[in-house]
C-alpha cells in the first residue's frame, strides 16, 4: 500500500510542471546571431483561452525577455531591421480537471468489543480543478525572414505566481532560453 501511495506522489508531482520543450532548425548557424528585437511593437499574441489577462503581462515579458537575452551577451537593436533575429511571444491558460482514483480500505463490522471485524475495498476519487498556462517564445531570422527556433513552457497556474509574476516569468522565460541557443 505505501509503495502505491509514493508512485501516485511521483505522479502529480511530476504532472505539476513540466521542463521546456524546444525545437530548431539544425541548419541555422546560430553563432552568427549578435544583436535582437522584438517582433512588432505588440509582440504578445494571447491565445484564445487567456482571457482575462493583464494588460500589464506584456511589458513584464517583453521587459523580462530583453533583461535575460542581453544577460546571455546579445544587443538589443531598436530597429527590427538591424537585429539579427527578432522575438515573438504566445501565452495561453486552459482550465484543467484532474481525477484520480486509487483503491481505499476501510474496516467495518468492527465487533462488540472494537476488534475483529472485516475489511473492505472502496475506490477513492479526488478531482482537482486548476489552470495551466502556456508561455511560447518564438525567434524568427532577419535576413531569412523565417522561424529558427521555437521553446514553450507549461505551468499550473497558482496563486503565489500570480502574486509574483514577475518573478515567475523570469524563472519561466530562463528557463526557456537555458535552451538558446541551440547546443547541437
Amino acid at each position: 500500500m505505501r509503495a502505491i501511495i509514493v508512485v501516485f506522489l511521483m505522479l502529480a508531482l511530476a504532472g505539476c510542471a513540466t521542463g521546456p520543450v524546444v525545437d530548431f532548425d539544425e541548419r541555422q548557424d546560430f553563432s552568427t546571431y549578435r544583436t535582437f528585437a522584438f517582433i512588432s511593437n505588440k509582440p504578445l499574441m494571447l491565445d484564445e483561452g487567456a482571457v482575462g489577462a493583464s494588460p500589464l503581462l506584456e511589458g513584464r515579458v517583453v521587459r523580462v525577455t530583453r533583461d535575460l537575452l542581453m544577460a546571455q551577451g546579445y544587443t538589443f537593436a531598436e530597429e527590427r531591421g538591424q537585429a539579427d533575429f527578432v522575438v515573438g511571444f504566445t501565452v495561453g491558460a486552459r482550465d484543467k480537471l484532474r481525477v484520480d482514483s486509487y483503491p481505499d480500505m476501510y474496516r467495518a463490522n468492527y465487533g462488540r468489543w472494537g476488534w475483529g471485524g472485516s475489511y473492505y475495498m472502496r475506490e477513492q476519487v479526488d478531482v482537482d480543478q486548476y489552470t495551466e498556462g502556456t508561455l511560447a517564445l518564438d525567434i524568427y531570422d532577419v535576413s531569412d525572414r523565417k522561424p529558427v527556433w521555437h521553446g514553450v513552457a507549461t505551468r499550473r497556474i497558482t496563486k503565489r505566481m500570480r502574486e509574483n509574476s514577475e518573478e515567475t516569468l523570469r524563472e519561466v522565460i530562463a528557463e526557456i532560453l537555458s535552451g538558446f541557443p541551440p547546443q547541437k
